[in-house]
């Protein structure tokens, strides 16, 4: 690295809501340590909604990978050039990103290691797959400033616009804050839904008899999960935008889902929460939550029914 102290630093982890949540940690130690710097991020258009209140970011830069025009990234370039930054953090892999940071002329670029395919990088880490994603990206962080990084969970702050949206909605839906289910059946992660679908069904209906469940799924998904789980006065849907999203999440009761974005809101907003993941235990160590207070852990070995009923029930009447 340049021998001049680093001041402006840009954060490269655009796409999966995961992955963005996971950029947080990094700019909040980066705010920490270097005080007055200047700290950038480089997000998608969903990821640009969770991290717009966020104090310890200063830009924020947009780019979706597999939408942008060519016209769109030139500009984007532009914006990247003007900020100046010192040093970029690329916590995802991505040779178009690093070509980026390459050309807007940053001088320290740190990424990790890919085989088979030239790179734009001045310091290249081989991953360690190992361990938490939020571990081996500190790793990345402590070989590029020669530092230690401890990073901790992404932490969220409220959004008042999403706030008052969601709780109209909630009212509206004959629901009281703090007391109802939120319900995420998909996810990429766990490969699609059609081992889940029918196992929520069965526990959606009975969690409904004690307080109103949501559920959240993505709009192309919604008629296929409403056959398995029908919609009815106390069962409602929500697709809408990530950062209405997250207020449901957060003033909900207990959430229960599969491993995958929605999850890793519940768990930034520290509501109690039943995770669900696949029989992979190399999957589990990157994923697995940074703090399980409050959080019950489901492998799909012991996915029934029952299991999920009770230990949701648990959780709230733990809360309680």
């Amino acid at each position: 690295m340049n021998a001049s102290r680093p001041s402006r630093f840009l954060i490269f982890n655009n796409g999966m809501l995961g992955n963005t949540l996971f950029n947080m940690p990094a700019a909040a130690w980066l705010k920490q340590n270097y005080p007055g710097c200047h700290v950038g991020m480089v997000v998608d258009s969903v990821g640009k909604t969770l991290i717009l209140h966020d104090p310890n970011v200063d830009t924020i830069h947009v780019f979706n990978k597999k939408k942008d025009s060519l016209r769109q990234q030139l500009s984007l370039l532009l914006e990247l050039r003007k900020t100046r930054y010192n040093v970029s953090f690329h916590l995802r892999k991505g040779v178009r990103n690093e070509l980026l940071a390459r050309l807007a002329g940053i001088p320290d670029r740190a990424g990790f290691r890919l085989k088979g395919s030239p790179q734009h990088l001045t310091l290249k880490l081989e991953e360690d797959t190992s361990v938490h994603r939020l571990e081996s990206r500190a790793l990345l962080m402590e070989a590029m400033l020669g530092r230690p990084v401890k990073l901790d969970r992404p932490r969220l702050n409220i959004c008042t616009e999403a706030n008052a949206a969601m709780t109209r909605f909630i009212e509206q839906a004959g629901a009281v804050p703090g007391n109802y289910f939120v319900l995420h059946p998909t996810g990429n992660s766990q490969n699609g839904k059609d081992w889940s679908l029918p196992v929520y069904a069965q526990a959606a209906q009975r969690l409904a008899e004690d307080a109103p469940v949501f559920i959240i799924c993505m709009p192309c998904e919604e008629e296929a999960v409403n056959k398995a789980i029908p919609s009815g006065s106390h069962i409602h849907y929500y697709t809408g935008s990530i950062a209405n999203t997250s207020e449901l999440i957060r003033n909900a009761s207990v959430f229960l889902g599969n491993d995958s974005g929605p999850a890793h809101l519940a768990c930034a907003w520290e509501v109690p929460r039943l995770v669900v993941y696949k029989d992979d235990e190399a999957n589990y160590t990157k994923w697995k939550p940074i703090h399980k207070t409050g959080c019950t852990i489901l492998f799909a070995q012991d996915f029934n029914p029952e299991t999920v009923f009770q230990a949701v029930m648990g959780l709230k009447n733990t809360q309680a």
